[in-house]
């Protein structure tokens, strides 16, 4: 396994030295992409998500919902809405600490600010699609919330008795950005090795740049030139399978996710979504 390890680094060494001008650009668009896409809504949805978990306050009518329909406790009904609020990967680093392992795969929302202010103002520029995409996103995920419900173990009670609020929040905020961030490097790194290499067509190409890292992929995919309808579904499989750089960060989160498990959750999930666009697609048409 060592000698595989030392293997692959070396093989990355030799390929960021012959490509070094490939890379180099990747890493940028990566970078203001971060910089300008995704870290002024996650950074904002992380911190005031940690804010809202350490006060631990919802009203009793929400928490008797939530545990009537889906079985969630006080804890774990907080969870769901600052992962909805939120997005992934913070649900996986808000639920490190809990014990309800199903949660983990169940809770596998986008940023909504992150979606209606880049993805649908910017790359989609279509209201209606941007809507289906996210209205059929959520509901595949209440439905698998609500399947699995029984498989639910309370969890355990949210720290609330933490001095300075502010500064533990921050703190919390930039450490999951850190890891975001580094894995999203790695992954450009992946994303430049594939576009030299594989010979493909620029949807597939789009495709798989999605797969791999999402917020990338669903730029490519908005500049190609097909069907409203088409570039609609293959966003909402990608935002909603997550990306290999959103796994990877979930696993650097949180040592609790078994992968192949989340894996197989992410791909019914895909499922289930596909199934609610198209119904949704033929209703408004």
């Amino acid at each position: 396994m060592k000698r595989l390890l030392l293997i692959i680094i070396l093989f990355f060494d030799i390929f960021i030295f012959i490509n070094s001008k490939e890379v180099i650009t990747e890493f940028q668009n990566t970078i203001n992409i971060c910089l300008y896409s995704l870290m002024p809504t996650m950074f904002f949805s992380i911190f005031l998500s940690n804010i809202f978990i350490i006060n631990n306050y919802i009203p009793n009518i929400i928490t008797n919902i939530f545990n009537k329909i889906f079985n969630l406790s006080k804890t774990d009904t907080i969870i769901l809405i600052l992962s909805i609020l939120s997005g992934y990967p913070n649900n996986i680093k808000l639920l490190s600490d809990k014990d309800n392992e199903y949660l983990n795969y169940v809770t596998n929302y986008v940023n909504p600010l992150f979606f209606l202010g880049t993805v649908r103002t910017l790359y989609l520029k279509n209201n209606l699609i941007s809507i289906i995409i996210l209205i059929s996103h959520y509901i595949s995920n209440i439905i698998m919330l609500y399947i699995f419900k029984n498989k639910y173990k309370e969890s355990s009670k949210i720290d609330n008795n933490i001095t300075n609020m502010y500064s533990h929040s921050l703190k919390n905020t930039i450490n999951t950005l850190v890891i975001i961030f580094s894995n999203l490097l790695f992954i450009s790194l992946l994303i430049t090795l594939l576009k030299l290499t594989l010979p493909f067509n620029n949807i597939i190409n789009s495709f798989i740049i999605g797969i791999l890292e999402f917020s990338k992929g669903i730029y490519e995919i908005s500049l190609l030139n097909i069907s409203i309808y088409l570039k609609g579904l293959l966003i909402l499989i990608i935002i909603t399978f997550g990306s290999i750089s959103i796994h990877f960060q979930s696993i650097c989160l949180n040592n609790k996710i078994k992968y192949i498990k989340f894996l197989l959750f992410r791909i019914l999930n895909v499922l289930i979504s596909i199934i609610i666009y198209f119904i949704l697609i033929s209703l408004f048409n």
